[in-house]
């Protein structure tokens, strides 16, 4: 059975690949024994038969939730708050505990072996237990995984206190406002609105032609109570006071609301879909931004959404179904194994492939230099492949990483390689008041746009819109011998033009009379 570095090298493989490789490992939700059941056969023979006892349901969520979070498929937060546990609040303070100390949990992991000596212990609830002991000192409870995990307590424990204090101090998080998209596929912003207004909620409005970006955001920084209002650049985004709750809303259970950051909608905003297109979204899951792609075109044309790893397919298929997409069709496949030709009408393909989380806090760990790399050439292959496809008009790509390596070195690449099909869009347009784009050591960093969580109150995003150059007619992209007639056949009729007004000019003068 593999350690927990081999387990962990496996799991940030920047190729998806689904979850095949660590399938005795995984958790699943229908047995509630699972980790407990995997163990030697001699340990479920004790007197005490503690293999019959149930682990507490606020471990076994909280590791399936670890498991989800460091898959990608959603914030710590959100997974949280969806879950069906009656203490949604102690879950969220065990869960960023084990976050938080990720590191330290893993190293001490490591260094006691309880994953290869025990080789059916489930590493998320291991990381979870962990977090519970370094909390309060000791684990109560007589359940198999912790009856096992005591048996390490002192290793586990003097591993915490030797290298606690070299972790870096906390910096201190200033919480995002709360960002509520519209879903129109199930009902208007005035149904929304009124909704809001019976319950107590008043919009602030205000005219964005007398409102400055700047203006806006301290309207945003100094939201409170039960007021809210519209996003600047977004008309069917609405902005609450940080951790407003909406899991108990009716909008929210109807699905006619979706909690959404908003730097998660600018790659659809900036997209600039309309109803009737055919879209690829080639790394789609969980579906936040897919359902988005729905609405945007009014479920009119076709969205072809693609994931590779069974578990977040699942989450993809329910989230799409759930919000009414109806013109969204899914794939179990890998984008790159498409081929471009089966694909001719394909107008728009989206991704938001892989990447280190780095812009909204998945990884707080240092990332090591080969991880990026990895990511990046995945990255860069993903994206070359979508400029293949003959059809394609615009290919928006997004991560949710803050690192060059990343964001602009990708698009260098693909730009290098496709500059005589494909061009940067201008899209600070759709952005007016934005301050943050690329890197300045680029030529193109003004045509791509950066969040910048500080500034624009929201988490660290990367957005590049390619769109397909159009066939020229001007001159200088005119063989030699057509740009010449072209430049002659100009010449002749400004002349004509000349003579002409000379020809009026001079009549003019001769009709005036002599003073």
């Amino acid at each position: 059975m593999m350690g927990w570095r081999e387990w962990e090298r496996q799991r940030i493989d920047p190729v998806p690949r689904g979850i095949k490789n660590i399938k005795v490992m995984e958790f699943k939700e229908e047995d509630d024994n699972y980790e407990i059941n995997q163990l030697p056969m001699e340990d479920k023979m004790t007197d005490k038969k503690p293999h019959s006892i149930p682990v507490p349901r606020l471990y076994k969520l909280s590791s399936k939730i670890l498991r989800r979070y460091e898959n990608k498929e959603g914030t710590l937060k959100n997974l949280v708050y969806s879950a069906n546990h009656p203490h949604r609040n102690s879950m969220m303070a065990l869960l960023s505990k084990t976050v938080d100390q990720g590191s330290v949990i893993k190293s001490a992991l490591a260094d006691s072996k309880i994953l290869e000596k025990e080789p059916g212990f489930n590493p998320y609830l291991a990381q979870v237990l962990t977090a519970e002991l370094l909390t309060k000192g000791c684990l109560q409870g007589d359940c198999k995984p912790i009856i096992v995990l005591r048996k390490y307590e002192d290793e586990l424990l003097e591993h915490y206190r030797k290298n606690a204090k070299k972790m870096p101090p906390k910096k201190k998080k200033v919480p995002f406002p709360r960002y509520v998209r519209i879903n129109t596929l199930v009902a208007t912003a005035d149904d929304v609105h009124n909704q809001l207004a019976e319950k107590g909620w008043i919009l602030y409005s205000y005219k964005k032609e007398s409102v400055t970006y700047d203006d806006y955001l301290d309207l945003v920084e100094n939201l409170e109570g039960s007021t809210y209002m519209e996003d600047y650049h977004i008309p069917e985004l609405l902005v609450f006071p940080p951790n407003t709750p909406f899991w108990n809303s009716e909008l929210y259970k109807e699905n006619a609301i979706v909690l959404m950051d908003k730097a998660s909608c600018l790659p659809v905003f900036l997209a600039s879909i309309k109803p009737g297109y055919n879209i690829i979204d080639g790394c789609a899951a969980p579906g936040n931004k897919t359902s988005y792609m729905a609405a945007t075109i009014n479920n009119t044309g076709s969205i072809t959404a693609l994931d590779n790893n069974p578990e977040r397919f699942k989450t993809l298929n329910k989230l799409v179904q759930q919000r009414g997409a109806t013109c969204v069709s899914t794939l179990l496949e890998d984008f790159t194994k498409l081929n471009p030709d089966q694909y001719p009408d394909v107008r728009c393909i989206f991704l938001d492939p892989t990447c280190t989380g780095s812009g909204v806090g998945f990884h707080q760990d240092k990332i090591s230099e080969q991880r990026v790399r990895n990511l990046a050439s995945f990255q860069s292959m993903v994206l070359k492949h979508a400029l293949s496809f003959p059809s394609v008009k615009k290919v928006i790509y997004s991560t949710c990483s803050v690192m060059v390596e990343e964001n602009e070195e990708v698009v260098k690449k693909a730009l290098d390689m496709y500059q005589h099909q494909f061009k940067l869009a201008d899209i600070k347009k759709r952005l007016p008041g934005w301050k943050n784009f690329g890197c300045e050591d680029y030529s193109f960093s003004k045509k791509v746009c950066k969040t910048n969580p500080d500034v624009d109150k929201c988490q660290g995003f990367f957005v590049a819109k390619f769109v397909r150059k159009e066939k020229s007619t001007c001159s200088e992209d005119m063989p030699d011998s057509s740009a010449q007639k072209e430049g002659e056949k100009r010449k002749k009729q400004f002349n004509e033009i000349s003579d002409t007004f000379s020809s009026k000019k001079k009549k003019s003068k001769k009709e005036q009379p002599s003073s």
